[in-house]
């Protein structure tokens, strides 16, 4: 269903003369030649250009951390900041730029963390959403052999700069990279799916190097690895029901509250991976996915905003418990941010963006939400951008970007041009104002460096249709 609705979006868009994401092509050069081709999945491979014949410069940035936060939004992270409770994203704010994201209808994120990654509209780069691509049945979840359109790392992988993914949506299988760079795929978090197939091992498919395997396992974190007095910082446990509710292991599917543990030890992770993997691999561009902020809204929206469901009774007690589980989530991911920050080193600039926004669905169970995905949530709500450090015009809140705009900024920054196909732009607004002049585009990147070639799509049978009901349970997909 809501396949169908995002192509019939997509085609009366296109018939008005607007892209899917609902912005106007009146940029040079593009047009016609947006829907150029690079070669993907099922398209037959061509001949490489060499990378020595694309314009580049001396990267403008000593080292840039690109920090994703699924969900999170300005209409939360603003009275947060002004209590003082973000120690970490205030100072970035403080010594940068800051903006309104807009992003896609449907809020789907797979399709929207990929658009982020490759600067290309799902259609177009073949992500659509949590099941699959047309054409094949809901049995295999995204993942990277789908992707028609190369991301940000790979491009920068075929020009020798060193990178560094950890978690982003559909990365898995790991994409081969260039001599010092890394990728830890989003299979690799121990969530509720990774627990209710029983994995128990990595492989190649799941982290590259195969070298940081060894690295990696170690701090991937069981909900059972969480001490319980680090839940109940969030959570008031205060009878033996609610402890052995919460802090339970066991899975079972449907049970939203516990989704906590395992959030929170999959992010705290994914952070711990990162910093590990970047001390073995001290890498130009690290980028990291944090997923929890998102969860924590769309299940504790309620007990934090009690008055905005009226239409229920919720309970003072519950109230009580767990009024401050999304306060304190952002807290904890601002501490997280401060951690990668420093691990990044003082030359480096900063990257944070979100994928949407967030707000009240006025009903239950999913008491927060976005886009039509969850009824009665805004639709498309904007999401987060803040860059900051040397690259970075401080002091600055010009308004709003598109989250099109992220990779052909990332590939500024790193001293590359934007290619004629990719729909968003420098953001140079946001940039020192030494680093502003971009170089003349190129036509596209998907036939330069390494090519994307025709692959039969991955699947991991078992885990997909484990991972496919849960999203089916918090209602992601029918």
């Amino acid at each position: 269903m809501l396949r169908v609705l995002f192509f019939l979006l997509a085609g009366a868009l296109a018939a008005s003369g607007l892209g899917a994401c609902g912005r106007s092509d009146d940029r040079a050069g593009v047009g016609d030649a947006k829907r150029g081709a690079g070669s993907g999945p099922g398209a037959t491979p061509v001949s490489a250009t060499p990378v020595d014949d694309v314009p580049r410069r001396v990267p403008l940035v000593e080292r840039l951390l690109i920090v994703g936060l699924d969900g999170a939004t300005w209409q939360l992270l603003d009275p947060l900041l002004a209590a003082g409770e973000l120690p970490h994203l205030d100072r970035l704010i403080r010594s940068g730029a800051r903006m309104a994201l807009q992003t896609m209808e449907p809020t789907l994120s797979p399709a929207i963390w990929t658009t982020i990654a490759t600067g290309f509209l799902p259609e177009q780069h073949g992500i659509l959403g949590f099941d699959g691509v047309p054409g094949q049945t809901m049995t295999t979840l995204p993942n990277a052999t789908m992707r028609q359109r190369k991301t940000f790392w790979n491009i920068l992988s075929d020009f020798g700069v060193a990178t560094g993914t950890v978690g982003w949506w559909a990365s898995w299988p790991a994409d081969p990279l260039a001599d010092g760079s890394f990728l830890i795929s989003d299979r690799v978090p121990y969530s509720r799916m990774e627990a209710a197939i029983g994995r128990a091992s990595l492989d190649d498919g799941d982290i590259q190097p195969a070298a940081l395997q060894g690295i990696v396992t170690p701090l991937v974190e069981r909900p059972d690895d969480i001490d319980p007095d680090v839940l109940e910082r969030f959570l008031l446990l205060d009878t033996p029901e609610l402890r052995q509710r919460f802090l339970d292991v066991g899975y079972e599917m449907g049970r939203f509250l516990p989704e906590f543990k395992f959030v929170y030890q999959s992010d705290r992770s994914t952070v711990r991976m990162a910093l590990a993997a970047l001390e073995s691999y001290p890498v130009d561009v690290l980028s990291v996915y944090l997923t929890g902020i998102d969860t924590v809204s769309h299940l504790y929206w309620h007990f934090a905003f009690p008055d905005q469901f009226p239409a229920y009774e919720i309970a003072a007690g519950d109230v009580q418990r767990f009024s401050n589980v999304i306060r304190l989530y952002y807290r904890q991911v601002d501490e997280w941010l401060g951690q990668l920050v420093e691990a990044a080193g003082e030359g480096a600039t900063v990257l944070v963006v979100s994928d949407h926004g967030f707000g009240p669905t006025g009903q239950l169970p999913w008491s927060g939400g976005h886009g039509r995905i969850t009824p009665g949530a805004p639709v498309a709500p904007d999401g987060v951008w803040v860059l900051s450090g040397p690259g970075a015009a401080a002091g600055t809140q010009p308004g709003r970007a598109h989250v099109l705009d992220v990779t052909p900024t990332v590939l500024h920054l790193m001293g590359l041009p934007v290619a004629v196909d990719q729909l968003g732009q420098v953001r140079a607004e946001v940039l020192a104002p030494g680093l502003r002049d971009e170089l003349p585009r190129i036509e596209s990147y998907e036939r330069i460096g390494s090519v994307r070639g025709t692959v039969d799509g991955a699947a991991d049978p078992a885990g997909d249709a484990e991972r496919l009901e849960r999203l089916r349970a918090l209602g992601y997909i029918q």
